[in-house]
């Protein structure tokens, strides 16, 4: 290859060179400037951004009423201020989740929404929510869902662009009543309840009141009273109430024409709840086994709900339901003595517990030296302060029969108490304690079954080398 020829290979690769070059830089600039629009417009869709735990009041703003709601040192969330005609109690979690998404509002894409459009958008007069942090005020426009359900339309202040976000997360910042007001039928905790009652069509079914010196000791009020309370039953049926969630919210309403669509313009039920502070009163109309949801008004509220029939259990219960399954409870440690009578066999156990002693008609237990025989001892006295009740009936008799079983107590302090057995037929007794008759009744196996006494008599007997009768 001559000069020349080399020199115009040479110049013909430069060119080559620079074009390709050239085509690479365009290709590359093009490639970063697409991917830098794209990255502008995900970040054009991240609407806000900050710590939701900063957020100390949210101001909500709907065709209901205004709200202003503060978040309190101990974490919950009290209305401050509010136009709206009734008074609810905030659910503390769902203020949570308002300002939680918030705090990492995005939308998915923008719509083209023209300005005089924005009242099929719900736009026009949207739901206006504010979280105030400690920094600054973060505030949303929130629309109405799109017609697939997919995504609702909101706005930010100062700017028109339309966008489209999650619909769940629409619904979370729209301001509705049912989902801003708490759930629990009962706003109270159980440990806070000195008084619970339940009336039906005018007639006492329970009334208790807890003792403000032992709390751990309830009382009848009606409709009868000194009956032995199940304070485990009481407790649990507290603790179960407290936990119930309304099924559906209706509204908050004073109309008798609305109530009386539900039977509660003259309520079957009435089921109040005092605390040291407030009073609950909820209402309830009559219910049947195929009801699926039970009405339920809260007279001091105004709030018309349902519950589940499962939770609205407690609207048939009874106050037998609530006493302690023994017809009469003696403690072994308050007795001085027990008086044991059954089909005229009687006997005599004395408790002695400065000299740790048991006596059995007249025989030192302790003194024979016979581990069962004390064993056995216990057992009886167990078996009759231990007697349970079976169920109550209300063909009480007007006079007491002759009882064929007698169980009488002398306690330490000399007080006495007597348990009497009446028949009512071949297996079954009313039980009068302390010489009154609520309809409680005994089985005959309680008496002389495999734990009854009897069955006990006859091996203290054994065990002490007695003849049994």
């Amino acid at each position: 290859m001559n000069r020349r020829s080399m020199i115009a290979t040479g110049a013909a690769l430069v060119l080559l060179l620079g074009g390709a070059g050239g085509a690479y830089y365009y290709v590359d600039h093009k490639k970063s400037s697409e991917e830098a629009a794209e990255k502008a417009e995900t970040d054009s869709l991240k609407l806000m951004e900050f710590d939701s735990n900063d957020v100390n009041a949210i101001d909500i703003t709907t065709a209901e009423g205004y709200f202003k709601i503060k978040q309190e040192e101990n974490g919950e969330w009290t209305i401050e201020d509010s136009d709206y005609p009734y008074k609810f109690t905030p659910y503390s979690y769902q203020m949570n989740v308002i300002a939680s998404a918030m705090s990492r509002l995005k939308a998915d894409h923008k719509a083209d929404v023209k300005k005089e459009d924005l009242g099929k958008y719900g736009l026009d007069d949207p739901v206006t929510v504010v979280c105030h942090a400690a920094d600054k005020d973060y505030t949303v426009y929130v629309g109405s869902s799109s017609v697939t359900d997919e995504f609702c339309y909101v706005m930010l202040p100062d700017d028109d662009t339309v966008y489209c976000i999650d619909n769940a997360t629409g619904l979370e910042l729209s301001g509705d009543i049912a989902k801003l007001c708490d759930p629990y039928v009962l706003e109270c905790v159980d440990n806070d309840i000195m008084r619970f009652a339940l009336v039906h069509n005018g007639e006492v079914v329970y009334d208790l009141s807890r003792n403000e010196d032992n709390t751990a000791i309830w009382s009848f009020n009606g409709p009868v009273t000194d009956v032995s309370i199940d304070a485990i039953t009481v407790n649990t049926i507290l603790t179960n109430m407290v936990r119930i969630e309304r099924a559906d919210f209706e509204c908050f309403t004073k109309d008798e024409a609305e109530l009386a669509k539900h039977g509660l313009d003259d309520p079957a039920y009435t089921f109040t709840v005092e605390t040291s502070d407030k009073t609950i009163t909820l209402e309830f109309p009559e219910i049947s086994e195929d009801d699926e949801k039970v009405w339920c008004y809260d007279a001091d509220t105004y709030e018309l709900c349902t519950i589940s029939s499962g939770n609205a259990a407690f609207l048939s219960g009874k106050w037998q339901d609530l006493t302690t399954k023994q017809v009469m409870s003696v403690s072994f440690y308050d007795a001085k003595t027990l008086e044991i009578d059954v089909d005229g066999e009687k006997h005599i156990l004395d408790i002695d517990r400065e000299n740790s002693a048991y006596t059995f008609d007249d025989i030192d237990v302790m003194s024979k030296g016979n581990e069962e025989a004390a064993k056995d001892f216990e057992y009886l006295y167990a078996s009759v302060s231990e007697i349970k009740h079976g169920d109550f009936r209300e063909d009480i008799p007007e006079k007491m029969g002759e009882p064929t079983c007698t169980f009488t107590y002398t306690l330490t302090d000399g007080t006495k108490r007597k348990l009497e057995l009446v028949p009512i037929d071949d297996s079954n007794y009313w039980a009068y304690t302390d010489g009154r008759c609520i309809g409680m009744t005994v089985e005959r196996s309680a008496i002389d079954g495999t734990n009854g006494c009897l069955s006990f008599i006859e091996k203290l007997n054994a065990d002490l080398g007695i003849e049994n009768k």
